[in-house]
C-alpha cells in the first residue's frame, strides 16, 4: 500500500495596522533545521550585534 502523506494546513493571520491589512501565512517545514523560536532568537541577536557595531564606528 502506498504511503499517504498529508500536507500541513497553513496558519493564516490577518492584522490591520494603520489602515494596512497584513496577511501572514505560516507553514511547518518538514526540512526545518531550527525551530521558529530559535530562528527569531538568532535573528534578534544578530541584529543586536550589528547595531552595536554601528554605534562603535
Amino acid at each position: 500500500m502506498p504511503e499517504c502523506k498529508t500536507t500541513p494546513v497553513p496558519h493564516i493571520t490577518e492584522t490591520m495596522i494603520d489602515g494596512t491589512l497584513y496577511i501572514v501565512e505560516a507553514k511547518v517545514s518538514e526540512n526545518a533545521k531550527e525551530t521558529a523560536y530559535d530562528k527569531v532568537k538568532r535573528l534578534i541577536l544578530s541584529n543586536l550585534k550589528l547595531s552595536e557595531r554601528s554605534k562603535i564606528s
